[in-house]
């Protein structure tokens, strides 16, 4: 993957001006902010807008994981003691458990729908 000569970020092809001298691997966001394009002439710009909706359906999607892992915590520290709370939560953890994988599963076409469906067309220009 090509590295943006002002951030040293590295991005895939999409995510880079096309075009030589100046704007030879320079990466979209590095170009809008030196003023090279605009955001017109670059479709594969991420906005502000655009990435906080982005991030929302990856934090939905991924939240159950992190919940699971802090519940897994809160279990070991607190309730394992308690004779009949620590085994009924532990039952209902152990299922819990069993259970996201298939849940994530499930769900895991409508997220990748909802990302294709934020993700900014992007059309490879003639000669690359």
């Amino acid at each position: 993957m090509p590295t943006c000569r002002f951030c040293s970020s590295v991005y895939p092809r999409n995510q880079f001006i096309h075009g030589n001298g100046p704007k030879a691997q320079v990466c979209v966001r590095c170009g809008l902010e030196k003023g090279m394009v605009t955001e017109d002439e670059v479709p594969s710009f991420y906005s502000r807008e655009l990435s906080n909706s982005r991030f929302s359906i990856i934090a939905r999607y991924w939240s159950p994981v992190l919940w699971l892992m802090a519940v897994w915590g809160a279990w070991a520290v607190l309730l394992l003691p308690v004779k009949p709370w620590g085994i009924y939560t532990l039952v209902l953890l152990a299922l819990a458990t069993l259970g996201l994988p298939v849940y994530m599963f499930l769900n895991r076409v409508k997220y990748l729908a909802n990302i294709a469906r934020l993700t900014p067309a992007y059309q490879t220009p003639p000669g690359h």
